[in-house]
């Protein structure tokens, strides 16, 4: 009885070995596919393209794409700005006070508005109205960028400030030419202008070429 039940029981450890052994097969075979579909799509528009959109979404499209062409900046780049400040969540609101999903704080807010319409009409409470926030973050790019004539300047301007980038643009070790950074002193800033320009870039290539 005990030789029969260990070979009963031997047989079948090799049928779960071999059926392990083909999940294992299939399941590689799988991710494999996968990879070379990743590898060779290097224009973004097969799989590769669809997985990256499903992280990379144009949520506000009508806004962003009203406000953009109003002010002459590229939608990519407002697209990126919302995806790093808010994920696009209408209701953030930073530590600092920064609200809506292109977290402008209410000072901020308010000089824009006399800026843009020559006096304040809204409250802070109003950056939480999706239109309202993009319309008026968007304005603050296109401010920044003309002011600096670089993107990632105007992108470490958006995160840290002008007062602070324009310090840093008079330090040769930080700024060599006066006009790009070429050594972020803030950690947070250095990574905010990395990961606005990664979004870009991806924005870029999944809906603009």
């Amino acid at each position: 009885m005990s030789r029969r039940y260990d070979r009963r029981h031997s047989r079948d450890t090799k049928g779960h070995g071999a059926i392990g052994f083909l999940v294992t097969f299939v399941l590689l075979l799988f991710v494999g596919v996968l990879v070379f579909f990743f590898v060779s799509d290097t224009n973004y528009k097969g799989t590769k393209g669809k997985v990256y959109k499903m992280f990379y979404q144009q949520q506000y499209g009508e806004q962003v794409h009203k406000y953009a062409t109003e002010f002459g900046v590229e939608e990519p780049l407002v697209f990126a700005v919302i995806r790093t400040e808010s994920g696009f969540r209408p209701e953030v609101e930073s530590s600092a006070g920064a609200l809506g999903l292109m977290q402008l704080m209410p000072s901020t807010f308010d000089w824009l508005q006399e800026s843009l319409d020559g006096q304040v009409i809204y409250s802070a409470d109003s950056l939480r109205d999706p239109d309202i926030n993009i319309r008026y973050g968007t304005y603050l790019l296109s401010v920044l960028l003309k002011k600096y004539g670089n993107r990632n300047t105007a992108v470490a301007a958006y995160n840290a400030g002008t007062t602070t980038v324009d310090g840093w643009l008079q330090d040769p070790s930080i700024s060599p030419d006066g006009k790009t950074l070429t050594n972020i002193p803030y950690e947070e800033t250095a990574a905010y202008v990395e990961r606005v320009g990664h979004a870009y870039d991806l924005y870029q290539k999944l809906y603009y070429q």
